[in-house]
């Protein structure tokens, strides 16, 4: 019985699980659910991205005898960097694989359970991963000697179960790995996390989600943050590839919401019909819209997302966009550049396969891809709105 719940269950996952979890991972948040996803553009490993800015130089005016305008076409710049790779596991021992043999429908509620714990967990992640900057920072600690107990700036991104390692980000040298959180204080004036052992770190050392560090998503922070180097693009020597940022440092308003859209439109032609900010900004704008006795207006997203709408534009929230921060996004200068769709990891057509020296069997969902932003000076981050 053990060997038929092994074959229903690898034509279960090919054939019943893998459309559901790849409409689920894709459409992970708001933000992913409205970015479209780009294949043909992904070369071997590689994502090329054709940039085009400035002007086309040979528009003007002349005499009736006079010299026609020189031609000079606009400018272009190719980006080329790696797709990263993303993946899910799941495993199951072959004990409980035989204790089900009675059970036909037992071993289907034990697959089922591992399958939705990956899928939620990978969507989590998938889901912070587009607020980060590809390292995979987590937190920043402070300085302790010989301590489990850990101070962080921000705990924003910290859970329970976690697993975690230490770096230094200056040469990006691990200092601890696999480190378990046990326990997370994010409501004290200085946040902490308890790990499963002693550290000693350094100021400015970060904590990074296991294995993980400089192989994460390229997300809004290392898009939204001026003059670095992002698709192998150096943006201190290509001010035309920087975005539009904007400390706020006050109230959320109309006005100020709209400038920006203006601004974006202004400088490259922007078109922003996206919104996302923190739960505090999010009520911010809610407050707003009470003070000046507007309607609450909600739309719909794919992946069954509701959010608020602005001018009628989705205004989304997401629980990893950093705290006081908007982002306004033209999605069309957006793409989920893809190797591939999410698929299984197959060893002779079959999915499930056994885990080298252990009774269990496994199976690993992945995906080859990246983020990328063609016209970063189309989109705007403003930070410093205060929080409700």
């Amino acid at each position: 019985m053990a060997i038929l719940n092994l074959t229903r269950a690898n034509q279960a996952l090919k054939l019943f699980y893998l459309d559901g979890l790849r409409e689920q991972l894709n459409y992970a948040s708001p933000i992913l659910s409205v970015i479209e996803r780009d294949s043909e553009n992904v070369f071997g490993d590689k994502i090329v991205m054709a940039l085009r800015y400035g002007r086309n130089g040979g528009i003007g005016n002349r005499a009736d005898d006079g010299d026609l305008p020189t031609a000079n076409s606009r400018k272009t710049k190719q980006a080329q960097w790696d797709t990263k790779n993303i993946f899910a596991r799941i495993q199951i021992t072959d004990k409980t694989m035989r204790a089900s043999r009675s059970n036909e429908g037992a071993f289907v509620s034990l697959l089922e359970a591992d399958l939705e714990d990956a899928q939620n967990d990978a969507k989590d992640n998938l889901a912070r991963q587009v607020f980060g900057d590809g390292k995979g920072k987590l937190a920043t600690t402070a300085a302790t000697a010989a301590s489990a107990t850990v101070q962080v700036d921000n705990a924003q991104y910290l859970f329970e179960g976690m697993i975690v390692d230490v770096v230094n980000p200056a040469d990006g040298v691990v200092k601890h790995s696999g480190l378990e959180i046990l326990e997370v204080d994010d409501q004290s004036a200085t946040p902490s996390v308890k790990l499963s052992a002693p550290v000693t770190t350094d100021a400015d050392d970060i904590l990074v989600v296991s294995g993980n560090y400089g192989l994460e998503l390229t997300g809004f922070g290392a898009v939204f943050t001026p003059d670095n180097t992002l698709y192998n693009i150096n943006r201190a020597q290509n001010k035309w590839f920087n975005p539009i940022v904007k400390p706020i440092g006050g109230e959320i308003s109309e006005i100020g919401i709209q400038e920006l859209i203006d601004e974006a439109e202004r400088r490259a032609g922007g078109k922003i019909d996206f919104l996302s900010s923190s739960y505090g900004v999010r009520r911010g704008y809610q407050n707003l819209l009470l003070a000046t006795k507007q309607i609450v207006e909600v739309m719909d997203l794919k992946g069954g997302y509701k959010v608020l709408s602005y001018n009628g534009m989705p205004f989304s929230v997401d629980k990893y966009n950093p705290k006081g921060t908007l982002y306004g996004l033209d999605t069309s200068t957006w793409k989920q550049y893809q190797l591939m769709d999410f698929d299984w990891l197959e060893e002779d057509g079959a999915v499930l396969s056994r885990v080298a020296n252990k009774a269990a069997w496994e199976a690993v969902l992945a995906k080859y891809a990246d983020l990328g932003c063609s016209k970063p000076r189309g989109n705007f981050i403003a930070t410093g709105i205060v929080e409700h």
